[in-house]
């Protein structure tokens, strides 16, 4: 008779469920070699099963996720890194057609949600494209390796501030399909898959950023002075005046402190401190036949991508305490230009 590799158990001379706890311990980076081991092994790897373990050991690696361009700006794809720098491979990418204008959140720390954009759509005239922005709300869950639609959003937008603050997922301003400007907040609830809206200050800006601190949304426009602050408390808004007009395009949160690219500021990165109310900048290393065009975060360090240069990554380490903080990050290194990043423990 012919036995089933299934009755075998996982480990010999152990319980299946105590075999679980044990498996559950291994790292990620070494996933392809012990999943070779039996088929048994290799199906409850990728199992949901197994990811429900590990969260019961308390088994959680934090993973770094590029979302990539190649060079012809056709193929976008994901690129996951774990805190070694072993790159772990790819995931789906996302459905739908290429976006812009997007964003690309987390919610209840492993699952990357990836919200709004527009698309280019051909007119009848000459050179004349417009752009249909999206309303469209995805959800990567990295336990199933799929992505799964989420609730739409009330009005479809693009070129938005985002940040989560307490688990909820706060979309600020934007512009519509019309290239209307959008002065309200739409405020997203992973627990009822649900979108409401919500009032925020009529400020005139292009895009900007938004962070949180203190259970308070903070929201920066490029081309204005003002920070409006949202107590989720109170339920109100305030202003407070930074006595400086900023033009980000591209920042990341490390330790309670924004590290931002700004255009009114080549060679440095800025620095604001929201809790000393306080700005300043630090020098960037220049790049020889290229530029550095992206920010992220790994390991509680600043990390820089570049545009070209075999997309190599500079690193901003917070705790070096004497010498350059900055030094290339030989751990890190995409195969295209990074549009955007995000962490996730899983």
């Amino acid at each position: 008779m012919m036995v089933v590799e299934e009755s075998y158990p996982i480990i010999p001379g152990l319980t299946d469920d105590v075999a679980e706890l044990c498996v559950s311990k291994i790292p990620r980076s070494s996933f392809q070699i012990t999943s070779q081991v039996c088929r048994r092994w290799r199906s409850f790897l990728r199992s949901q099963h197994f990811a429900a373990v590990r969260k019961l050991t308390g088994t959680v690696e934090e993973f770094l996720c590029v979302l990539m361009e190649s060079e012809c700006g056709r193929d976008v794809y994901w690129e996951v890194f774990d805190a070694s720098g072993n790159k772990l491979g790819q995931i789906p990418p996302v459905p739908g057609p290429l976006k812009r204008g997007f964003g690309v959140a987390v919610l209840d720390g492993g699952k990357i949600v990836f919200f709004g954009g527009y698309t280019e759509v051909e007119g009848s005239g000459i050179n004349s494209t417009t752009v249909s922005a999206s309303a469209d709300v995805y959800e990567f869950d990295p336990a199933a390796n799929s992505w799964r639609k989420l609730a739409a959003m009330n009005i479809p937008r693009y070129n938005f501030a985002f940040t989560e603050v307490n688990g909820l997922l706060y979309v600020i301003r934007g512009y519509s399909t019309d290239t209307y400007s959008l002065s309200n907040v739409e405020v997203y609830n992973p627990d009822t898959n649900q979108w409401s809206l919500m009032d925020c200050p009529n400020r005139p800006v292009w895009r900007g950023f938004a962070f949180a601190f203190n259970s308070k949304l903070y929201a920066v426009g490029n081309g204005s002075r003002f920070i409006d602050i949202y107590d989720l408390k109170t339920q109100t808004w305030e202003e407070l005046d930074s006595e400086q007009s900023v033009s980000v395009y591209s920042y990341t949160v490390v330790r309670n402190k924004v590290y931002f690219m700004d255009r009114n500021m080549p060679g440095r990165l800025g620095v604001f401190d929201p809790e000393e109310n306080s700005w300043s900048s630090v020098f960037v290393p220049p790049r020889e036949g290229g530029f550095w065009v992206r920010l992220g975060v790994w390991n509680n360090k600043v990390l820089l991508f570049s545009r070209v240069c075999g997309h190599e990554t500079l690193m901003y380490d917070l705790d070096k305490e004497k010498g350059s903080k900055w030094r290339v990050c030989d751990q890190i290194k995409p195969s295209a230009s990074q549009l955007a990043s995000v962490l996730i423990n899983f």
